[in-house]
């Protein structure tokens, strides 16, 4: 195993720096390693936690990055809506497997198209410390994924005219229409790159 790309950041802030508001240490580490499985395609896999130190307001959370745009961003969540979820720890999980034609190679009139079938899954599980939900007791509804991990998955098709992929994105969980009447159940996104 060849570890592929590492990534840490670590904001941090001090009151007695020019004369910052708060006092918090911010840490961020995630991992992103492929793994190439012979003939079956590559499998992508990233993994990231946070957690953030210190009394801070809402705009220094962990803001789950929701992706409201038409447009298949990794490392976001196609089916939440931005500040959606936001938490001062957290952890999440991103897979995506590649086929690199494998199964539309095998049905005749579809082979010719050299199509690829891309398989995903999304979760995220976080939650808001006792005192940092007191700071912000403002009135302004925030929710974390605490009790239950939060996830979505996709079936996209990629290689279309050699620069096109299309993703089918279906949320998981969080749809009980009472406490989140707005949940988009169901979404299209897509993407456009040269793949030698």
């Amino acid at each position: 195993m060849i570890l592929h790309d590492y990534l840490h950041r670590l904001p941090r802030g001090d009151k007695s720096i020019l004369s910052s508001d708060f006092d918090y240490t911010k840490l961020q580490v995630s991992y992103l390693q492929p793994w190439a499985i012979g003939a079956f395609g590559r499998l992508t896999t990233t993994v990231e936690v946070g957690r953030t130190y210190g009394e801070i307001p809402l705009g220094l959370m962990s803001v789950i990055p929701g992706n409201q745009t038409y447009f298949s961003i990794y490392n976001t969540f196609s089916q939440l809506d931005f500040y959606e979820f936001v938490t001062d720890e957290y952890a999440t999980l991103h897979v995506e497997h590649n086929f690199n034609g494998r199964l539309f190679s095998r049905i005749p009139f579809l082979k010719k198209y050299n199509l690829r079938a891309i398989l995903g899954f999304r979760g995220v599980v976080g939650d808001v410390s006792q005192e940092n939900r007191e700071i912000n007791a403002s009135g302004l509804v925030y929710r974390a994924p605490s009790k239950e991990a939060y996830y979505e998955y996709s079936v996209g098709v990629g290689n279309i005219f050699k620069i096109l992929r299309v993703d089918f994105n279906f949320r998981g969980n969080y749809l009980n229409p009472i406490t989140n009447p707005d949940a988009r159940k169901f979404g299209v996104t897509g993407s456009f790159g040269f793949y030698f």
